[in-house]
């Protein structure tokens, strides 16, 4: 249990919380008391309604959906979560010496003119300076779905936390799990990450950098999202939709009948046409080897996409689609 140093409300909290919001007044504070100014949140402009609209309009478009879905689907349980996010805006300038990868063409083959008999490949001193400017943000609690914590917020229509908002749709809101030292730290890391991969679009080996990393604007931002869950049959799936977007962040959604027979069936041909390939590559059929490099590396592949299809159209686990 913690108390509100603003309106001395008791309220739970988790092991992890290092960053509060009162229930009752909705102030961001530590667990020391000190109120914490730069707190802001996207507000909701798709209601429950709405977001299970939007949801079942989506899912009823994906590949294999049952036709009455829309109609015969019954929803379960949905909740408001409001998910914390850390925000920061990183310069970083990256100046860097490295190695890329060259090579040398020798002996042109005369029937066909920019293929060559002989590549020697060697390694060519680089250097260059990344300058940019990440929006890096990072979710504020440990036990997030990975879809959730990736999915875009528009940071740009952020404004002032206001519980009242939250509370007009019965929302969550949860508690960040590290303070805004512990946001920055991991900015800055991110930040050099990216760096990283700019550097090595461009060579194959870093010999030396030097690193100039500003971390800036941070603050904390609260992301209302729909968890939702419906019942198709007898079973039930799972999604999540932005409430200020609308975007379908992850859906499980149940597959026909007719769409798994027909998987089998092609997976059927596929699979039979692949046996067929690799046996006539073999020679085990006695008409002699045909395409035997060929043949074998086609019946290979229809062989494993054959079985694939086959796996999916039998399997009965949900399907899951990621926008």
């Amino acid at each position: 249990m913690a108390r509100c140093a603003f309106c001395d409300a008791d309220f739970k909290i988790g092991p992890g919380d290092l960053l509060l919001v009162c229930p009752y007044c909705g102030t961001a504070q530590t667990t020391d008391g000190a109120k914490f100014q730069d707190h802001y949140m996207i507000r909701v402009h798709f209601d429950q309604y709405e977001a299970q609209t939007t949801l079942l309009d989506w899912v009823s478009k994906q590949l294999g959906v049952p036709a009455d879905l829309p109609v015969q689907t019954k929803f379960v349980q949905t909740q408001q979560i409001w998910y914390p996010f850390w925000i920061s805006r990183v310069d970083a300038d990256t100046t860097y010496r490295g190695l890329g990868r060259d090579a040398h063409f020798h002996n042109e083959w005369p029937q066909r003119r920019g293929a060559y008999k002989n590549i020697e490949y060697f390694w060519k001193p680089e250097s260059g300076q990344f300058t940019r400017r990440h929006e890096i943000n990072i979710a504020a609690v440990k036990d997030i779905d990975p879809d959730v914590r990736g999915h875009p917020i528009p940071t740009r229509a952020k404004e002032y936390f206001s519980h009242a908002h939250a509370e007009e749709f019965d929302g969550k809101v949860l508690h960040s799990n590290m303070t805004m030292e512990q946001a920055k730290e991991s900015a800055k890391q991110i930040a050099i990450d990216r760096q990283t991969q700019l550097i090595l679009s461009e060579v194959d080996k870093i010999e030396s950098r030097e690193d100039r990393i500003d971390v800036g604007e941070t603050f904390l931002i609260h992301v209302p999202v729909w968890e939702l869950e419906y019942r198709y049959g007898n079973r039930k799936y799972k999604a999540s939709v932005s409430a200020p977007t609308g975007y379908v962040i992850e859906s499980k959604y149940p597959r026909s009948m007719a769409f798994r027979a027909a998987g089998i069936g092609v997976g059927l041909i596929m699979l039979l046409v692949g046996i067929g390939l690799i046996a006539l590559a073999l020679d085990l059929l006695g008409f002699g080897a045909i395409f035997p490099g060929g043949g074998l590396i086609s019946g290979g592949l229809l062989t494993i996409i054959g079985l694939v299809l086959m796996y999916k159209g039998a399997s009965r686990k949900e399907a899951k689609e990621k926008v």
